[in-house]
């Protein structure tokens, strides 16, 4: 893991990773890895405005022991939310894609394959 005292001069990441996604696993993931790792910018990225506003809020949209807190040390110097989907892409040179894969309702494998419809308009 990073240490938590390695600062960042003049903006100068180390990489750069964008996460499709700020749910429940894209959410809290990206904060332990900008909390963890100063010197990587992570950008989260989502469709819904609602969602991406109540990350940059004081009121989550989800509950982890400590999530707050580590969302308030991060947020806005390496953890950045928003719906700039595209251009956080171009600008990142990782990309973790954490959308809902529910099972198929429908078609050819219905009841046992995951419905990829979210991750095919990531």
């Amino acid at each position: 893991m990073g240490s938590l005292n390695n600062e960042v001069k003049d903006g100068q990441f180390k990489t750069k990773i964008c996460c499709i996604g700020a749910g429940y696993v894209g959410g809290p993931t990206m904060v332990t890895i900008a909390l963890f790792c100063p010197d990587i910018k992570v950008h989260v990225v989502d469709i819904n405005p609602k969602q991406i506003a109540r990350w940059n809020s004081d009121k989550l949209p989800i509950y982890e022991p400590g999530l707050d807190e580590a969302v308030k040390k991060v947020r806005g110097k390496n953890l950045f939310f928003s719906t700039k989907i595209d251009e956080a892409i171009r600008e990142c040179s990782i990309i973790f894609v954490s959308v809902n894969t529910p099972t198929k309702t429908y078609g050819v494998g219905a009841g046992r394959a995951a419905d990829l419809k979210n991750w095919e308009l990531a």
